[in-house]
């Protein structure tokens, strides 16, 4: 059998991942890109566990011997299948045990080269974690300040189109650092999940000399910033945008509701959804009445005095306050149009 560490795969093309661990392992957190072909379900798992602790190890291999034996030629086509597109086919589960050795051992059988990741997904990780505590950027950051709604994001991709590199941070996170938080996109990625994207995109933009990304606070979704990101942000070229409060209301709403596809009733529900989530953070900062009042507004459909409220009472204040502190920025415009905004960034980083 042949076995692969992560390391030695870095650089080789034409890779794909089998994850065999159950569908709730690999929802967790996977290597990005894998595909699962579980070779249990969750529900058998545990029960294999359960046999293994109460019986007896043999009981437990037996009873995963019968669980497993049906599924074998399915598996071995899906394994098949990926043997045809691609030159790597690598096979992992958990510590690059059992899981992984059964299925690469029966492909093997069936006549398909492929490889067992060695360590599994835990080796993978401990990998992620010394390279996030080793990393050297060398590149300087271009840190993008300012409030809730003047499109910090859609900028952000403005200057990549235009040939500039920039890490998303939201977009890794799936979690916006404003307002909504996560409305229409579902649950925020964990740390671990976070932590393999971001080591990711650092690979993929480490020759740039400029990167841009959004100001961030240490924590975002339910993820936190690696320290070496954290003091690159506070060195960095910080530029600040500024533009009129009902240009953000505008563009929050706008932004927001094309995750529903125009759906007012769905969107209207899930903007309810998310105040109420941040009730007792809401309440401290403005008051019951004002949040009742928030509450109305939204259950009467009117987003705009909605959004004002939170924008004015809530976050701003709060940004002030918390986030993203610093006292010289570099560039400052105040501009409503991105594409302007764009221009004077690029001017500023080519001079």
């Amino acid at each position: 059998m042949k076995i692969i560490s992560y390391q030695k795969l870095l650089n080789k093309k034409s890779v794909i991942y089998v994850d065999v661990r159950t569908p709730t392992e690999f929802a967790e957190s996977t290597i990005p890109g894998a595909v699962n072909i579980p070779i249990f379900t969750n529900e058998e798992r545990s029960e294999v566990g359960t046999i293994y602790t109460q019986q007896s190890p043999a009981a437990a291999r037996l009873l995963a011997v019968d669980l497993v034996s049906p599924k074998i030629p399915k598996i071995i086509r899906e394994i098949k299948e990926l043997t045809e597109n691609y030159q790597h086919v690598i096979i992992f589960c958990a510590r690059g045990g059992m899981r992984s050795e059964s299925i690469a051992t029966f492909s093997e059988l069936a006549g398909f080269e492929v490889y067992k990741l060695e360590g599994g997904y835990k080796a993978y990780r401990n990998f992620i974690l010394k390279e996030l505590q080793d990393y050297q950027l060398t590149a300087k950051l271009l840190v993008i300040h300012g409030f809730t709604g003047i499109g910090k994001t859609d900028l952000l991709y403005k200057l990549k189109d235009a040939g500039i590199a920039i890490i998303d941070l939201e977009g890794l996170a799936n979690h916006r650092g404003s307002a909504f938080g996560s409305i229409g996109l579902g649950q925020p990625r964990n740390q671990k999940m976070f932590d393999s994207l971001l080591w990711e995109r650092l690979e993929e933009i480490k020759d740039s000399k400029v990167v841009a990304i959004e100001a961030e606070s240490k924590r975002i979704g339910i993820s936190t910033l690696p320290p070496f990101l954290l003091e690159a942000m506070n060195n960095g070229l910080h530029t600040l945008i500024k533009n009129p409060l009902n240009s953000r209301i505008d563009r929050i709403i706008n932004e927001y509701r094309g995750n529903y596809d125009q759906d007012e009733e769905h969107f209207l529900q899930a903007t309810l959804e998310a105040i109420t989530c941040i009730k007792k953070h809401l309440v401290k900062k403005i008051g019951n009445k004002e949040y009742n009042k928030l509450v109305n507004y939204c259950e009467n459909g009117k987003l705009e005095k909605v959004v004002e409220i939170l924008l004015t009472e809530y976050y701003d204040p709060l940004y002030l306050h918390s986030q993203n502190k610093c006292d010289y920025f570099d560039l400052e415009i105040e501009e409503d149009d991105l594409e302007k905004i764009k221009e004077r960034i690029i001017e500023f980083i080519n001079n």
